[in-house]
């Protein structure tokens, strides 16, 4: 039976598309494979993640290992911000799964101070029920500890929960853990597969009674 819905932020309610965010920062084709290598794919971007690094720490860092200015850098993470756009799709998800009165929490690796500007701008987030990010945590998806601190803050059987994400590491500590699982992606057939899934588990519970 499935109670809770636990969706991931980054690539399944917003988007994250790494590629893009430094095409659409800039033109120069170099500044774009810095930034991708030397900052968006660097391990310290996990640590940011991961809540032992502060972007005001990680920032001259960055600008230092690229030569790009700290002012410039700045913009980067500003043009970063911009980008985590609501994915309409499953948006509308969320709210068909609000409106059948299912418990939804999230479970996302991203730094506090993205979250904090994610909540301020999307009113939606404050009907979750509940959730955990990494950077507030110091720990972080696909460390099972993640998982199972969000259980434990909320009460939560990982078999009564479908959990949601598009990156294959977390769906596998997730399914390790017990949890039903989804691999997210952004298309009208992953959507679909979600809610049949849900309401092949809501006539199992009907034939139950």
């Amino acid at each position: 039976m499935i109670r809770n819905i636990v969706f991931d932020f980054g690539a399944v309610l917003f988007q994250w598309k790494p590629q893009h965010i430094v095409e659409t920062f800039t033109q120069s084709v170099d500044e774009q494979t810095i930034l991708m290598r030397e900052v968006l794919g660097h391990p310290d971007w996990l640590e940011l993640d991961r809540g032992t690094m502060l972007i005001a720490e990680e920032i001259p860092k960055f600008a230092a290992r690229t030569s790009i200015s700290v002012q410039r850098m700045e913009d980067f993470f500003n043009h970063i911000q911009l980008s985590l756009e609501k994915i309409p799709e499953t948006e509308a998800l969320f709210f068909r799964l609000l409106d059948q009165n299912y418990p939804l929490y999230y479970l996302t690796n991203m730094c506090s101070a993205f979250f904090e500007t994610l909540y301020e701008k999307h009113h939606f987030i404050s009907f979750f029920d509940g959730g955990v990010v990494s950077g507030k945590e110091l720990t972080m998806k696909p460390e099972p500890e993640i998982f199972l601190l969000l259980c434990k803050r909320y009460e939560l059987n990982p078999h009564e929960c479908l959990f949601i994400d598009d990156h294959y590491p977390n769906i596998e500590t997730a399914k390790a853990l017990g949890f039903n699982t989804i691999h997210f992606t952004p298309t009208q057939s992953c959507i679909d597969e979600i809610e049949e899934l849900l309401a092949t588990f809501s006539i199992k519970t009907q034939l139950v009674k």
